[in-house]
């Protein structure tokens, strides 16, 4: 098998795969993984919505990565799914990364949910089912809602603070 037609097929389930992961390391925090999930389902929302309103076609002649044909020829599940602004796969992966990014602040994993996305961007280019605009700004919509998915999830979880109340305990010195 061709190595680049693997690289292709993580870069075209690179949404899947890095959600997969996100939920595998967000496990043990579970407002962190709750923010996580209602932002990915607003993300598959909010892109849905974006392609009805804008309504930007795809680039002619994309092809499917698994059969080799034309999209236009096997059926469309949504309207939205001719339309390519933006590109749901760039706001996923982005999302995910971003969000893992902000959690843990590891460069390691970073740099490797950025490799993923990365041959995800690619890949949609490459087959031609988007444009490099139409990757760009459904990255950035994917990095903006990672962003303030996680200041939610981080004021959740910090709270309201509040100053200690005095218990007029002596002073041990």
């Amino acid at each position: 098998m061709n190595p680049l037609y693997i690289l292709d097929l993580i870069g075209y389930y690179g949404p899947v795969i890095l959600f997969v992961s996100s939920i595998f390391l967000l496990h043990k925090k579970s407002n962190y993984l709750s923010a996580y999930i209602i932002g990915i389902i607003l993300s598959c929302f909010s892109n849905l919505v974006l392609k009805e309103i804008i309504k930007q076609p795809r680039p002619k002649g994309s092809i499917h990565i698994l059969n080799s044909t034309e999209n236009n020829n096997h059926k469309r599940i949504f309207s939205s799914d001719i339309y390519g602004m933006p590109s749901g796969h760039a706001q996923h992966v982005f999302y995910s990364t971003f969000f893992i990014y902000f959690v843990f602040k590891n460069t390691k994993l970073t740099l490797l949910y950025i490799v993923i996305s990365l041959l995800t961007l690619t890949q949609r280019i490459k087959y031609q089912n988007h444009t490099i605009l139409q990757v760009i700004v459904g990255g950035f919509i994917g990095a903006l809602l990672a962003y303030y998915m996680y200041i939610y999830a981080d004021k959740k979880i910090v709270g309201k603070l509040l100053p200690k109340k005095e218990d007029n305990a002596k002073d041990i010195a």
